[in-house]
């Protein structure tokens, strides 16, 4: 077991994690590496993303941990930090947003969200899983309807200062109507409603161009590497 105190794994949601703020010293990359496969594949996980910022420790960890057998997925390795701390804008009146608030709408909306980004099937979770996910998540669903039909999807976890966005995808057909502008706005008016009015998320080359617009400003850079610790 590592002694290093500032090394945290995080959202486990029975396929992907996250390692987070990490603070390693010399020598103990490789344990972390093997740490985090023996704790996490007996819940299910099979995807773990490490991320990776100018702050941590030591200065070499990626290259440590890509020689571990982690791999670099190169349209989805730089990512700027964004936090939006005003109401970004409105969506249109003709898209509906609303929240997921019983099991059948949150798998409806999980669905959807992984047939817009096309995860592959060990990507996805199981009716179970996604079943277990709605009892047990602080997280938040949404999805955004346009002419009767749901056409995206947006999730976001809440925290004492502010919620994490992820997630927000909008069909290809439904593209430039607003969606993902009503998507983010409906985050942000629940966020105000638990008193804690701030959204961060981290966002890629296509996502970061339309977030900025809203609002959202670049506070950090992340580069994101990741482990398949377990097929489906």
């Amino acid at each position: 077991m590592l002694k290093t105190p500032h090394f945290v794994v995080a959202g486990v949601d029975s396929v992907w994690a996250s390692v987070q703020r990490i603070r390693l010293r010399q020598g103990e990359v490789a344990e972390a590496v093997a740490e985090v496969r023996r704790l996490l594949p007996p819940a299910g996980t099979r995807v773990v993303s490490w991320w990776l910022s100018e702050r941590l420790t030591p200065a070499d960890v990626e290259e440590q941990l890509l020689d571990a057998g982690l791999d670099l997925v190169a349209d989805d390795y730089l990512l700027d930090g964004l936090l939006a701390t005003a109401p970004p804008p409105e969506g249109p009146s003709d898209v509906e947003v609303r929240m997921a608030s019983t099991a059948e709408e949150w798998a409806a909306v999980r669905v959807l969200q992984d047939d817009i980004f096309d995860n592959p099937p060990d990507r996805r979770p199981t009716d179970e899983q996604i079943l277990a996910e709605f009892r047990r998540s602080s997280a938040v669903l949404f999805g955004a309807w346009l002419d009767g039909e749901r056409v995206g999807t947006a999730g976001a976890t809440p925290s004492s200062r502010g919620m994490l966005l992820w997630g927000g995808s909008v069909l290809e057909d439904a593209g430039g109507r607003g969606c993902y502008r009503a998507l983010t706005r409906a985050r942000w008016d629940e966020d105000v409603r638990r008193g804690t009015p701030a959204l961060t998320v981290s966002a890629n080359d296509k996502s970061s161009p339309v977030l900025r617009r809203l609002g959202f400003e670049k506070v950090l850079e992340f580069r994101r590497i990741e482990d398949v610790v377990s097929e489906a």
